[in-house]
């Protein structure tokens, strides 16, 4: 549901944003071919420039999971589960190591 919320919300904004810039292309017809090309190429730019707000952010995102993965150490811990045989031996490992 959040995300249909947020799909929902990014056309609304986008549009009206398209719509905010649509002035230059009010000097020509709304059904000529000039009025459409115009358009056209408002809405790629504005697309882009979200798009690349859009990779920009994710990729601060995937930084920050890298980060916060290698922080947590779980290559370690799961080999310390594998190699302990039961609950009581893998959190006393678990103690030593810390």
């Amino acid at each position: 549901m959040k995300i249909i919320t947020s799909i929902l919300i990014f056309f609304i904004i986008s549009f009206k944003s398209v719509q905010a810039e649509s002035n230059n292309c009010e000097q020509y017809e709304k059904l000529s071919k000039e009025y459409a090309t115009c358009n056209s190429k408002l809405i790629k730019k504005k697309s882009n420039e979200f798009k690349n707000k859009t990779v920009k952010k994710s990729n601060e995102i995937k930084d920050k999971t890298i980060k916060k993965i290698k922080k947590f150490n779980l290559k370690k811990k799961l080999s310390l589960f594998k190699n302990s045989k039961s609950h009581k031996e893998f959190m006393d490992k678990m103690k030593n190591e810390n």
